[in-house]
């Protein structure tokens, strides 16, 4: 299966849809795509955030971060939660493990339309220290169970930005 992560905007708002297996090396190009958009405060605020991931069969920490602060930057813009349409059982199950789903919308909305020409986003770059902690650090907000489990990997990206590595 096809490994990739799609991105469109209409004037409703932002879509978003990930197919296979997504990791961190994945998600530049679509942190850099989503957080532009949010920060144009020239043009009129989504009225919805939505990511679909129904082909979705995995998702590693860095990803399920992103996604946490998405939904806290969309819904400090629009005091809107991010909406997470058709989740696989593996998402699903991923998203429940680290606590995420109490902050989301999920929904099996089946008239949800998507834009049909969404645009397919690079692998890009390699991921930054920045982006890495960033994420870790917004899935360690979630819980103490969370801020454990990533702890050492947070220092190890601290002391790698710190050195200028």
């Amino acid at each position: 299966m096809e490994e990739a992560l799609f991105f469109g905007e209409t004037p409703q708002g932002l879509y978003i849809k990930a197919l296979g297996h997504i990791t961190a090396g994945l998600c530049s190009d679509l942190k850099s795509q989503i957080f532009t958009r949010l920060d144009k405060l020239d043009l009129p605020k989504p009225e919805e955030m939505v990511m679909d991931l129904s082909a979705c069969d995995y998702m590693d920490s860095t990803f399920m971060g992103l996604i946490v602060g998405f939904n806290k930057k969309f819904k400090q813009l629009t005091g809107k939660k991010l909406e997470i349409l058709n989740p696989s059982k593996e998402c699903m199950k991923l998203l429940t493990s680290l606590g995420i789903v109490k902050l989301l919308d999920i929904s099996s909305d089946s008239d949800k339309i998507f834009p049909q020409n969404l645009e397919k986003l690079s692998k890009g770059e390699k991921p930054t220290a920045e982006l890495l902690l960033k994420a870790h650090e917004n899935l360690s907000e979630i819980s103490l169970e969370n801020e454990k489990k990533f702890s050492v990997l947070q220092d190890i990206l601290k002391k790698q930005l710190n050195s200028g590595t």
